[in-house]
């Protein structure tokens, strides 16, 4: 294993979290790496054009390189190609935003959206992330995943984290419906409905959400919205040859 490169990769994540460029020592000290290490780290990746020197106050933050490589990832994505014109006649129904999201270890990834035009509204931002088992479109596909997988989740989150035996009996509401629905998943006065996108024989990984501000997603409107999101999620499976 190369701990060079896996330093730089820390570097990164770290600068990318970071709201404020850092400093060599703040980062070091944060990483656990010295001094003089972080500083090579840090002139390396300025050279290659991943990083840059905030002038003369010896900070640094991340350039837009690593976001625009990601950008071509994400447009290559063959299920996002497909989603995103069933996503925008869904939109057009709903009114609401509609989202795309990835499942990614024990999260989802946010990979597409058609944004509402509502003033008040609720969104994410593509490219971010969320836990899945407080997301909808995260339970639409955690219900499908192997016994396993389902339970390395559980056993990753604390009593603070959820009620497990109610995350179970919701996972096992979108088997029987189809879809998923939460309530205040990662903000309070936001719900969702979600359908995964299945694009062969093996578990979903993809997942179509609308979701909108609580005083607009009464439990029958979400019962409603939840048939719409199924219909446009089988759609796009359709499409994929499913």
């Amino acid at each position: 294993m190369d701990t060079t490169t896996i330093k730089a990769l820390r570097v990164i994540e770290a600068l990318a979290a970071s709201d404020e460029p850092c400093g060599v020592a703040e980062l070091g000290r944060a990483l656990g790496l010295t001094k003089s290490n972080t500083f090579r780290i840090l002139s390396t990746l300025t050279e290659q054009g991943y990083v840059r020197s905030q002038g003369d106050s010896g900070r640094y933050s991340l350039t837009l390189r690593i976001w625009e490589h990601g950008t071509k990832v994400i447009d290559r994505h063959p299920i996002r190609r497909v989603a995103l014109p069933h996503m925008r006649i869904l939109h057009g129904h709903v009114e609401e935003t509609v989202l795309l999201s990835a499942l990614e270890i024990k999260d989802v990834l946010y990979i597409g959206k058609v944004e509402s035009e509502n003033p008040v509204r609720a969104s994410a931002r593509v490219g971010n992330r969320a836990p899945a088992w407080k997301t909808a479109s995260g339970l639409s596909m955690l219900a499908y995943q192997p016994d396993e997988f389902i339970q390395q989740v559980v056993q990753s989150l604390s009593a603070q984290d959820a009620d497990v035996s109610v995350l179970m009996q919701a996972l096992d509401d979108v088997r029987k419906r189809g879809f998923a629905a939460s309530i205040n998943g990662t903000r309070i006065g936001v719900n969702s409905v979600a359908a995964p996108i299945w694009s062969g024989s093996h578990a979903p990984r993809v997942a179509i959400s609308v979701s909108g501000p609580a005083e607009r997603f009464s439990p029958e409107r979400m019962d409603e919205l939840g048939i719409l999101v199924l219909n446009c999620a089988t759609r796009v499976s359709e499409s994929l040859g499913v």
